[in-house]
């Protein structure tokens, strides 16, 4: 019996061909993927960039109140110290009891974590950035919510119980001059004073991620 030759040269190229179009292939599917995943990296970065700005204005509504509210705290102090004017002590002493509360979206980064999109964010430098605005709108938090505590807790109590909310009468001189309200007058100021500090160094923070992530709105 005859035995037909194999033409090993010619199978060998074939499976040459073969491997190079599975390689071609898989190169082209990891490349379309990549793709994908970066638009959807710029996508979340372009949610993360207009959150930014949302939040940086509220943080300049903040600010802004808080500045507002510590002058009038400072006024106050300044005229019970002098012992004068009663009735200017009661109009500023009813008007600090428009203490405002620190609100940060979180909703964009959320989304980000919660897909677990964030690994593919390839800049390391990036990401922990991201991260870190997030973790300072936590610490932020933190420090609103001891302010509004020991509002809640000392100043508001006090004037409820012993001001007119109704007809704004002033009251009589004790109310404004026995130390419990200056004691609680001065936890007030010290609170909302670091609270402010805060807020303007996150503030800052903000304005220097948006100047270096502007292309990507």
């Amino acid at each position: 019996m005859e035995h037909k030759k194999i033409n090993w040269r010619n199978h060998f190229f074939e499976f040459i061909v073969v491997i190079l179009g599975i390689l071609i292939a898989f190169q082209l599917n990891t490349c379309r993927e990549s793709a994908q995943e970066q638009d959807l990296v710029k996508e979340h970065l372009q949610n993360i960039v207009e959150e930014t700005e949302f939040n940086k204005n509220s943080l300049i509504t903040n600010i802004e109140s808080g500045d507002h509210l510590m002058s009038k705290i400072d006024s106050l102090m300044a005229y019970i110290a002098s012992q004068r004017d009663l009735d200017t002590i009661n109009r500023l002493s009813l008007q600090l009891l428009a203490l405002d509360y620190t609100y940060l979206k979180k909703t964009a980064y959320n989304s980000l974590v919660e897909t677990g999109d964030i690994r593919f964010i390839n800049d390391f430098e990036l990401k922990n950035e991201i991260v870190s605005i997030y973790e300072y709108y936590k610490w932020l938090e933190g420090i609103d919510a001891s302010t509004r505590s020991s509002y809640g807790d000392m100043y508001f109590p006090y004037v409820v119980e012993n001001m007119d909310l109704i007809d704004y009468r002033t009251q009589n001189e004790a109310v404004y001059q026995n130390k419990l309200f200056k004691n609680y007058l001065s936890v007030y100021r010290y609170s909302m004073e670091y609270r402010l500090k805060k807020q303007k160094e996150v503030f800052g923070i903000l304005n220097t991620f948006l100047e270096e992530n502007k292309a990507s709105k």
